[in-house]
């Protein structure tokens, strides 16, 4: 069973505001950086860094399959957001005795398939597929149900019609798919205005390669219209994997910044595009003043430029992909045992240079995790 701790949000910030600032919490929050602020944005600022906490407890297996032959299929083994998860699939699946080989998908969805093909010329009873949503490599996941290989969910979501995979995976039992996604944008809005005690002029980035990048957009453009005061969305940029790739992107970004002048956040929906220039884009724009740069991930590479401070990002949304991966491999053990998948969370809250930031590497929650999944799989 997992057990959520929800903070308020919206209209019942500001009932909120008194008690949650009035106190500590385990989440790393730090009531001194809520001086001067209205009470509004002091408790969004807390229901930011205290996020989606997760108590993970979960029934055992019983009779853990053996000699599983499981494919992961890394959205891009170039960026720590698809690779870090992918090896962190790999040591659980050998944890359980299980085979388990890394297919990079390359960061296109022709990558994808070829790389969901190869498992199954590998003859993968399991393929995991990470960040990667069914219908970017429909043709490519039909192939693999048709060889009898079971999908299951790596943090991507079956938007295929009918559905293909064998489970998602499945993260709060009050959550479905798209409010998981949308809770990322959620947290960085209640950060931003938070940090500008209400008077937000954002421009997001807007991810058009996946289903999931409009969904955190939309919770992030939600969450502001909820919290009222002088927040407001400046401009949307969209940005696709071509353009991510050929650098494209970073004079898109130029562009707006240059087109709004007002604009005092930043919005990005992946910590891979900082760490592949646009951090160092902004920085050499000198726009890094400017702007307040919120991102997601928890990648260790982006945590360290946020520690070092003046390098392009001030905060992102951590979430522990490593817990994640994990719960992949225990919902492909359930799945194969004939049990039902279990919700296994995965803890999501912002993350900067005084809060929630760990000691060193990227974030990973506070959950020993592996030692969790390890006894329900008696090992």
């Amino acid at each position: 069973m997992i057990k959520a701790k929800f903070m308020a949000t919206g209209a019942v910030l500001a009932i909120a505001a008194m008690a949650l600032t009035g106190c500590s919490s385990d989440s790393g929050s730090d009531s001194s950086s809520n001086i001067g602020l209205s009470e509004e944005a002091a408790a969004a600022l807390e229901v930011a860094y205290t996020g989606v906490g997760t108590e993970l407890n979960l029934d055992s297996i019983k009779d853990v399959p053996k000699d599983v032959n499981l494919y992961v299929v890394s959205c891009g083994e170039q960026v720590p957001g698809c690779s870090v998860p992918a090896a962190a699939v790999k040591a659980a699946a050998e944890k359980l005795g299980w085979t388990a080989t890394i297919a990079d998908g390359k960061l296109n969805p022709e990558g994808f398939a070829t790389a969901i093909r190869q498992g199954v010329a590998g003859g993968a009873n399991v393929i995991i597929p990470i960040g990667i949503g069914c219908g970017v490599a429909q043709a490519a996941f039909q192939e693999a149900v048709d060889a009898g290989v079971k999908i299951i969910g790596g943090g991507g979501v079956d938007d295929c019609d009918p559905k293909l995979w064998a489970s998602e995976r499945l993260w709060l039992e009050d959550f479905n798919p798209i409010q998981q996604w949308e809770e990322f944008g959620k947290l960085q809005a209640d950060y931003a205005f938070g940090k500008h005690n209400g008077e937000v002029n954002a421009i997001v980035l807007n991810f058009t390669g996946q289903v999931f990048g409009q969904w955190i957009t939309d919770g992030f453009t939600k969450e502001l219209e909820a919290l009222g005061n002088k927040g407001k969305v400046l401009e949307t940029v969209d940005v696709s994997d071509p353009e991510t790739q050929d650098g494209s992107m970073l004079q898109k970004v130029n562009t707006a910044i240059l087109n709004n002048p007002d604009a005092n956040t930043l919005i990005v929906p992946i910590d891979g595009w900082l760490v592949g220039g646009l951090a160092q884009a902004i920085v050499q724009s000198g726009s890094a003043e400017q702007l307040l740069v919120v991102s997601r991930g928890g990648d260790a590479p982006v945590l360290d430029m946020i520690r070092a401070g003046g390098q392009g990002v001030n905060a992102t949304i951590g979430f522990a992909v490593g817990w994640g991966a994990w719960g992949s491999v225990d919902t492909a053990a359930r799945v194969l045992s004939g049990g039902t998948p279990a919700w296994i969370g995965e803890s999501m809250q912002a993350v900067d240079v005084d809060h929630n930031m760990p000691k060193s590497g990227g974030y990973e929650g506070a959950v020993d995790y592996q030692k969790v999944f390890s006894s329900a799989w008696g090992k």
